[in-house]
């Protein structure tokens, strides 16, 4: 929702640490880490020393077997719900970049550049003097502007909806 000036600031001061838990989910979807079933019933052969008359070098009792299927489908179930949870909570991080991205994109260009430089980027406001060249009064007219603009729209997109844009 960003109906009010509140709302707004707050969404554009979260896009860097939303970009950041995308770049760490993404790392962890594509470098999992999982035990394969050959550690898990290594560790289970291998945890308990063998006693006189207790079986044969490297022979695996059916319940250690048991055991090992029902930790290696457990292990498997936990692996599939971390990835679903990876994957849920990177589409909600997607979508809310992605719509923030579009409605800055929709700003005047000057409003956009100052709105992306200082709060996507995270540049300072002297940087952002000294880079375009104008005043603080300027920039804080096209930061203002921009925020202004911002809320219009979720306020337009609040009544075709008829609830609160949910970003």
């Amino acid at each position: 929702m960003f109906a009010t000036r509140e709302d707004v600031e707050n969404l554009l001061k979260n896009y860097p640490e939303w970009k950041k838990k995308i770049t760490l989910l993404e790392f962890e979807r594509s470098n999992p880490s999982q035990a394969t079933e050959y550690e898990v019933l290594g560790g289970l052969a291998l945890a308990r020393p063998l006693i006189a008359g207790g079986g044969m070098p490297g022979h695996i009792s059916d319940k250690t077997m048991q055991i090992a299927l029902n930790f290696r489908e457990k292990t498997e179930r936990m692996n599939r719900d971390t990835m679903l949870d990876i994957d849920q909570e990177l589409e909600i991080l997607q979508t809310r970049i992605e719509k923030l991205d579009f409605y800055v994109s929709q700003l005047e260009d000057r409003q956009a550049e100052v709105i992306r430089g200082h709060y996507f980027e995270g540049k300072s406001w002297s940087d952002l003097q000294q880079e375009l060249h104008i005043s603080s009064r300027t920039l804080s007219n096209r930061r203002n502007a921009g925020l202004d603009a911002l809320i219009v729209m979720g306020k337009y997109l609040e009544k075709v909806i008829r609830g609160p844009v949910l970003i």
